[in-house]
């Protein structure tokens, strides 16, 4: 059986990444795992005498207020449905990325399903935030939920950025079986400044090498000088509903980020985003 991972804040947006993780869990017929972490304060030489009884004090307000947002957490998810799914919690504390990472590895986790924050949603994902930090080190696939994504949502497509490499391969693999879970289409991009010959041989070699049917595989080539642009107006066009990502880097990510974002491209990019272990 398959484990999703379900780090939260019990913020907003880990509320709505939690409606999609229970999407998940029951589509894929896995087990969910909650987990919260938190971190102690550094309380000083000043309190050095009583820091273990106000750091007792203070881990039980932890956990009352733990215990109290799973019971509401329970509630709403049944008021939306989900009553028949079940769900362990953990509570744990220290730095909020390693004990995430860590938990993802006792559980051999498959899937991290995170929130990421308001208009800075996707910026954060890349730029240094706890799911960055997630995605960098995860063990296992990691869903990046923005907070703005409707539980009436559908997966119907999943993009997969590719560079036309070899170890791709068993990547796409991946989110296409993914992808199926949902009845959902897999296409691939790629993006290039110009398109020649070289780029439309090298995307047939690429697709020859895949194990899964490409008949009706939409690749699509994305050209310009920008593209956060050029990839805002191909969601917008053919409605794509999760990309897929395989990192090899952390300078990935901010060497194709690297300008700044746009409120209005940041608003056109609230979809998910599917990252697989970083290689």
């Amino acid at each position: 059986m398959m484990k999703i991972l379900f780090p939260t804040d019990f913020s907003k947006a880990a509320e709505t990444a939690f409606f999609y993780a229970l999407q998940m869990t029951m589509k894929l017929e896995a087990e969910l795992v909650l987990v919260h972490v938190y971190e102690l304060p550094d309380l000083g030489r000043a309190l050095h005498n009583t820091s273990k009884e106000v750091y007792e004090i203070m881990e039980m307000e932890t956990l009352e207020n733990f215990k109290k947002s799973v019971n509401e957490l329970r509630e709403k998810a049944t008021q939306k449905g989900f009553s028949n799914i079940e769900f362990k919690h953990l509570m744990a504390e220290g730095q909020i990325v390693p004990r995430i990472v860590n938990i993802a590895k006792e559980e051999e986790a498959d899937f991290i399903v995170m929130g990421t924050t308001g208009a800075t949603g996707l910026k954060e994902v890349f730029l240094g935030s706890v799911a960055s930090g997630v995605i960098d080190n995860a063990p296992c696939n990691v869903l990046s939920i923005p907070q703005e994504v409707s539980l009436q949502d559908t997966i119907k497509k999943v993009a997969y950025l590719t560079n036309y490499k070899d170890e791709e391969v068993v990547s796409f693999n991946e989110v296409y079986r993914f992808a199926k879970y949902f009845n959902a289409t897999t296409c691939s991009i790629h993006f290039e400044k110009e398109v020649d010959d070289l780029s439309e041989k090298e995307m047939q070699a690429w697709k020859n090498k895949l194990i899964v049917d490409t008949t009706n595989l939409n690749s699509y080539v994305i050209t310009g000088n920008n593209f956060e642009e050029a990839i805002c107006q191909l969601y917008a066009e053919k409605n794509i509903d999760i990309l897929a990502i395989q990192p090899r880097k952390r300078n990935f990510f901010t060497q194709v980020f690297k300008k700044s974002l746009s409120k209005q491209i940041v608003q056109r990019l609230k979809i998910p985003l599917f990252t697989l272990p970083a290689k």
